[in-house]
């Protein structure tokens, strides 16, 4: 009889503990974006909005496109990844694990080489024959080469401009474009090349000259969904992202679309 007792006395406990699971509100729903560093501000306003909207929230994990193409390679499965130039999207898309058929390219920017505010050097109108290894005398900073495309925008612009070598050993590489730029408003290097956009919005820089397009590859920032990620909730970010209404936002940052 004692026996008949504790079964049903665990019967109703079971049936109790369904009937309050079955109560409890679902899990939040989250998504997770890999995002180039030099897109910070504007995608925090972005996802910012998705969230308001839409009630899902995004996690966002910035630093250099490098870094986090390798991090995905490495087992790590956002939903979305945003890469500051085409290298790395195509790198994950060569791998199996990015998605070309939901890759787009969503935004551009521009070089420049900036210096700290207080300097003395004042902005000019660049042109070709512009001698840059005379024009300072302290390090520049630039972005890793290897990891950060900002980086490799510089690389791009003094190889072209047959300065690369002589300015090479003065080079103060750092790990993404943000930190670059960081050491240029500390005073720590003389000067620096990075975008536009974030020099804009320093506060603590100044800008020298804005280098022509022609001068390296179009610096562009390409989206991409990742394979086994792709679902209804990250499908309704990437247009949000690419959509018509967030071109303001865009460009209130200084991007182009």
């Amino acid at each position: 009889m004692r026996v008949v007792r504790t079964i049903t006395y665990l019967i109703v406990l079971v049936v109790l503990f369904s009937a309050c699971s079955s109560k409890k509100s679902p899990q939040k729903q989250e998504l997770l974006v890999f995002c180039a560093a030099s897109l910070t501000d504007v995608i925090t306003d972005i996802t910012s909005s998705f969230e308001e909207t839409t009630k899902i929230d995004v996690k966002l994990n910035l630093a250099s496109s490098g870094t986090l193409a390798r991090q995905i390679e490495n087992g790590a499965q956002p939903d979305l990844f945003i890469s500051a130039n085409k290298k790395w999207l195509d790198y994950l898309i060569e791998k199996g694990i990015a998605d070309s058929t939901l890759s787009n390219r969503i935004a551009g920017n521009r070089m420049v080489l900036v210096t700290p505010l207080k300097s003395s050097l004042q902005a000019f109108q660049f042109s070709d024959t512009t001698n840059l290894p005379e024009l300072f005398d302290g390090r520049l900073s630039i972005g890793d080469p290897q990891h950060v495309p900002a980086g490799a925008y510089a690389t791009q612009i003094l190889e072209n401009l047959g300065y690369a070598d002589e300015l090479k050993p003065r080079f103060l590489p750092a790990k993404d474009v943000r930190s670059a730029l960081m050491v240029v408003e500390l005073g720590e290097v003389e000067a620096g090349i990075v975008y536009k956009t974030d020099a804009l919005k320093s506060g603590k820089v100044k800008v020298l000259a804005e280098f022509p397009d022609s001068l390296h590859q179009p610096v562009g920032y390409y989206m991409c969904s990742i394979k086994g990620a792709e679902n209804d909730r990250s499908l309704q970010l990437y247009n949000y992202i690419v959509s018509e209404k967030m071109t303001p936002v865009w460009e209130k940052y200084g991007f182009k679309r």
